[in-house]
């Protein structure tokens, strides 16, 4: 019988192993495949529809506000909302680019590396392996009966 785990590259797998190698499963029928994950890197578009979006949005907001305050100020509402529109457009795309660079970070930090171990046994040891298998943390156990 072929038990079949995916871990994360962590001291769980470690202890895990160890528990088996110690118990009656040797070493010659333990498989442990690390997986590569390809480093998916988002490049951005200078000219992205979102950035757009959101730049036009903020620029919208500030022109509103912008074109409001403009009946108090000396420039006028129209040089006030187009200088808003201005400004808001901006920060919009400033936004935008920020969250996204901080996004991109904290998916590198994220970076999980999956390990797949299959073992051989035999049958009336499946639920001993699965068991310690669950035990250190396995992320999903599987069998295949030949």
């Amino acid at each position: 019988m072929l038990v079949f785990s995916i871990f994360e590259q962590s001291i769980e797998l470690e202890q895990a192993l160890a528990e088996l190698e110690n118990s009656a499963i040797s070493r010659e029928r333990i498989l442990v495949i690390f997986m590569d994950n390809k480093d998916t890197k988002r490049k951005f578009k200078e000219h992205s529809p979102h950035a757009f979006e959101i730049g036009i949005s903020f620029g919208t907001g500030a022109a509103v506000i912008g074109a409001s305050s403009g009946f108090v100020l000396p420039l006028g509402p129209i040089l006030c909302g187009l200088i808003g529109a201005l400004i808001g457009f901006c920060l919009g795309l400033s936004a935008y680019f920020l969250y996204n660079k901080m996004e991109i970070k904290s998916r590198k930090k994220k970076k999980n590396h999956e390990v797949t171990v299959v073992i051989q046994c035999e049958e009336d040891q499946a639920n001993y392996v699965s068991d310690i298998l669950w035990k250190y943390q396995a992320r999903s156990v599987g069998y295949r009966i030949p």
